[in-house]
């Protein structure tokens, strides 16, 4: 068997990863647990990794003696350079038969790199949120990213953060709100299988899961397709802020991402994509309004688009392109645009 090249999508509820041989074919997939080294710990996301990659050995029939030439990571809170190192340099001596050579990025980039490969804008909005432009020169604009104590704006942690603070706001007559509240009320004690607000707070603090709280998003997008108006508010406010990401790298994006047949385009990562019918109407209204700004003279059109598989293919072509050789890939065929948009002269 030639070289085969590995790609890890990480992230913050569970991680993907492939093998692709050098001819471009996927020679193995496997699924695996959470490898935000920040949430998980250090070596819980080093011994998740390796594991992954000994599966997909082992399904691409692979000698799992035998190392990767390389392996692309790009990990949900990869994103400090120190700490980078220090994956690194701990994967080559507890593991020093997973691959020849590493190259670890933040998940947005796997995105990215997915999609195309002349860049674009990535926005990720799943447990957590994410925001990066990534212009041809491989110049890298970010915005968002910071976890759920201080951003994660438009996320399915954050919805359901907000919708929890509005329903106890609401009962404490601390502050009003026009919607009623008795829908998410009762699924937010249905969810997580309390009968009160009090007895909620040992969720939400003693034991904490980031995950098991953004999964209550689910719920409030059921509610928001049976007609709930407080649902519906929430998703609303979660389309303005996925869309405030990307006005905040609007005016670093070059020329040449504008100009194409697409637009601009935005390669959208994450489950609370699949309910874009419930957060359009926000994005699209912050959007229309900042292109009555000078700053978005030149943005005529924008599509969003939805990977077709894991970002672990573009997090391997990373890694391969780290040690200088580019995989085979068939771009067109990873994504699928799910929505264009044409601005009014």
């Amino acid at each position: 068997m030639g070289h085969l090249y590995g790609g890890v999508e990480g992230g913050a509820t569970s991680s993907n990863v492939v093998l692709i041989a050098e001819d471009g074919t996927v020679k193995a997939k496997v699924n695996g647990p959470a490898t935000n080294h920040w949430l998980v710990g250090l070596d819980k996301c080093l011994e998740s990794i390796n594991s992954m990659i000994l599966d997909a050995k082992k399904a691409a029939g692979a000698d799992p003696k035998v190392p990767l030439k390389s392996l692309g990571l790009t990990l949900s809170g990869g994103e400090q350079d120190e700490a980078i190192r220090a994956l690194v340099q701990l994967l080559k001596e507890r593991f020093p038969n997973l691959s020849e050579n590493y190259c670890i990025t933040t998940d947005a980039l796997g995105g990215i790199s997915t999609a195309t490969d002349t860049g674009g804008i990535v926005l990720i909005s799943g447990t957590g949120s994410n925001c990066k432009l990534v212009n041809p020169d491989g110049s890298v604009i970010g915005c968002g990213g910071w976890g759920h104590l201080i951003g994660d704006e438009g996320s399915a942690y954050w919805m359901s953060l907000l919708a929890i603070k509005i329903v106890y706001d609401a009962v404490d007559n601390y502050k009003h709100t026009p919607f009623n509240i008795c829908l998410v009320e009762e699924a937010m004690y249905s969810y997580f299988q309390v009968s009160n607000r009090t007895a909620l707070l040992t969720h939400l603090y003693r034991t904490f899961e980031k995950s098991k709280i953004a999964g209550f998003c689910r719920k409030l997008a059921e509610a928001a397709r049976a007609g709930d108006h407080l649902s519906c508010h929430i998703f609303r406010r979660g389309g303005q802020e996925l869309a405030r990401h990307v006005v905040a790298v609007l005016p670093h994006v070059h020329k040449s991402l504008l100009d194409g047949k697409f637009g601009l385009p935005v390669v959208c990562v994450g489950s609370v994509w699949n309910s874009w019918d419930l957060l359009k109407n926000g994005f699209l209204e912050v959007l229309k309004e900042v292109k009555q700004r000078p700053m978005a003279k030149n943005l005529c059109k924008f599509s969003m688009m939805k990977l077709k598989c894991s970002s672990a293919v573009g997090a391997a072509s990373l890694g391969a392109r780290h040690i200088g050789y580019d995989l085979p890939m068939d771009y067109a065929n990873n994504v699928d645009i799910f929505f264009e948009h044409c601005f009014k002269l």
